[in-house]
């Protein structure tokens, strides 16, 4: 589930992620958020959250999907629950 913490930009949604890491995430979303827009990463499976922002937004299909870049405000190797993360990951 990502929420945008923005009064401005109000949204929430849930999304599959097509990259994770210790520092945020990737997903495709059919709705464009602004860069630096601050946003909440919740994990349906566990209800754990993180709050982060959105860094980069490239267009995936113009005008109706868009890759949207989300880096956690901590890095957190135990955020996804990867049984064995890769040993560079913050845990």
């Amino acid at each position: 589930m990502i929420t945008s913490l923005d009064p401005a930009h109000s949204f929430s949604g849930k999304y599959e992620t097509t990259v994770v890491n210790a520092h945020g995430c990737g997903v495709i979303l059919a709705e464009r958020l602004e860069k630096e827009t601050p946003v909440v990463v919740e994990l349906v499976s566990n209800r754990r959250s993180k709050k982060g922002r959105i860094v980069l937004t490239i267009s995936v299909v113009r005008g109706v999907s868009w890759l949207l870049g989300l880096e956690f405000d901590t890095p957190s190797g135990i955020f996804w629950e990867i049984e064995n993360p890769p040993a560079d990951w913050w845990i």
